[in-house]
C-alpha cells in the first residue's frame, strides 16, 4: 500500500509550509523566513514582538502596501523585510514564489510556493468582491494545497451581495435622518469601513468618525488605495451626517451626548443576532471585506485544490463539511472565538 504523501500545512507556532523554512503570519522561529500576508495577520492575539531586538534572524515577505499601513511598526521592519510585489514569480533559495492579490486589505497577499512537485497556496484571509471600489478583488491560482482563513467558514454566514449590503446600510442611515436621530455605524477600520465610506459619499450622506477610523484610512491612501476622506468627529453630528465608530469604542461616553443617536453594527458577524446584542446595536447590516462561506468554497473551487487546511474561526466545523464534499480538509490550530472587531 503507498505511503500517504505528507500533507502540506502544519501548525508549529504559526502555519507552517511544509519543505520550506516559511511561517505565516506569525512569529515563529527565530530562523523562519516569515510571510506577513496583511497589516492584521499579527494582531489576532499575538504576545510577540517582530521588533528588531527580539526578531533573532528572521526575515520578513511583505508587500509594500502592509508595510504602510502598519505605520511605525512596518518602517521598523523594513530593514528585514524582502522586497516584493504582485504579478511576477521570483525565485528563493531554491523555491519558485509569487505573491496574489488577496483582496482583503491594501497590499493583503496571498502566497504561492512551488516546492516538491506540488503547487502550494497560503490564501489566507480573503475577498473574493472588491471590498471598496479603488481595491481589487482575491485572484484565485491553480494549486495542489490550501490554507484559508475559516473566520466565515460556517453556513450561517451566507453574505448578501456586497450592492444589497450597502442598500440596507442607505435605508438605515437615511430613516435615522429623517427620523432626526444621529445614525452610528459601528465598523472596524481595518474592516468595511472604507465601503462604508463609500456609500454614505454616493448617497450625498456626509460622515464623520473616530480618530482611530480617519487615521487607518489615511494610511490606506498612502497604501495606495483612495477611500474618501473622513472628518474627525468632535462631540456633535450636523443635519445629514453619519458617524463611523470602531465597535470595541461602543461604551465611550462622548456617544451618550448624541441626540437620540440609533446603532447599527456593520460587519458579516451581523448576520448573527446574538453579535448585534452583543454590540448594543439596533440593527445589523451583514456588510464585509473577508469571504463569506459562499465565497469560501467558491474560491476553492477555482484553485482546483483537493488538499485544503483551515485555521482561525470555524475550521474544524468548516473541515468537516469540506470533507463530506470530497476534499482532505483538515484544521491546524486551536479553535478561536469569534472575533468581532473583524471583518
Amino acid at each position: 500500500m503507498p505511503r500517504r504523501r505528507k500533507r502540506a500545512f502544519s501548525y508549529h507556532a504559526g502555519v507552517t509550509m511544509d519543505g520550506t523554512q516559511f511561517t505565516c503570519d506569525a512569529a515563529g522561529f527565530a530562523t523562519d523566513l516569515v510571510f506577513l500576508s496583511h497589516a492584521k495577520a499579527l494582531a489576532l492575539g499575538s504576545s510577540f514582538s517582530l521588533s528588531p531586538r527580539r526578531a533573532g534572524r528572521r526575515q520578513l515577505l511583505a508587500t509594500e502596501g502592509t508595510l504602510v499601513l502598519l505605520g511605525a511598526a512596518g518602517e521598523r521592519l523594513r530593514a528585514r523585510t524582502l522586497p516584493a510585489g504582485f504579478g511576477r514569480a521570483f525565485n528563493l533559495g531554491g523555491l519558485r514564489l509569487a505573491l496574489v492579490p488577496a483582496g482583503y486589505l491594501p497590499g493583503a497577499a496571498s502566497l504561492l510556493c512551488e516546492v516538491d512537485g506540488r503547487r502550494v497556496l497560503y490564501a489566507g484571509t480573503i475577498c473574493r468582491e472588491r471590498a471598496f471600489a479603488s481595491l481589487g478583488p482575491a485572484e484565485p491560482r491553480s494549486a495542489d494545497a490550501v490554507c484559508l482563513d475559516a473566520t466565515f467558514g460556517d453556513p450561517r454566514f451566507l453574505l448578501p451581495p456586497r450592492e444589497e449590503a450597502e442598500a440596507t446600510l442607505r435605508q438605515f442611515v437615511e430613516a435615522a435622518l429623517a427620523a432626526r436621530r444621529a445614525p452610528v455605524l459601528l465598523v472596524s477600520p481595518f474592516g468595511p469601513a472604507p465601503a462604508v465610506a463609500e456609500a454614505l459619499q454616493a448617497a450625498g450622506i456626509a460622515a464623520r468618525a473616530h480618530g482611530t477610523i480617519v487615521g487607518v484610512l489615511a494610511r490606506f491612501a498612502k497604501a495606495g488605495a483612495s477611500p474618501p476622506p473622513l472628518r474627525r468627529f468632535a462631540g456633535k453630528l450636523g443635519p445629514n451626517e453619519a458617524l463611523l465608530w470602531p465597535p470595541e469604542a461602543r461604551g465611550a461616553q462622548v456617544l451618550g451626548a448624541l441626540d437620540s443617536p440609533t446603532f447599527a453594527f456593520v460587519s458579516g458577524f451581523s448576520v448573527e443576532r446574538t453579535a448585534v446584542d452583543c454590540m448594543r446595536a439596533d440593527q445589523g447590516i451583514a456588510l464585509s471585506n473577508q469571504a463569506g462561506f459562499a465565497d469560501l468554497v467558491g474560491y476553492l473551487e477555482a484553485t482546483g485544490a483537493h488538499e485544503v487546511a483551515l485555521h482561525r474561526g470555524f475550521a474544524e466545523g468548516f473541515a468537516a463539511i469540506l470533507r463530506e464534499r470530497g476534499y482532505d480538509a483538515y484544521a491546524i490550530d486551536p479553535p478561536r472565538q469569534m472575533e468581532l472587531f473583524r471583518g
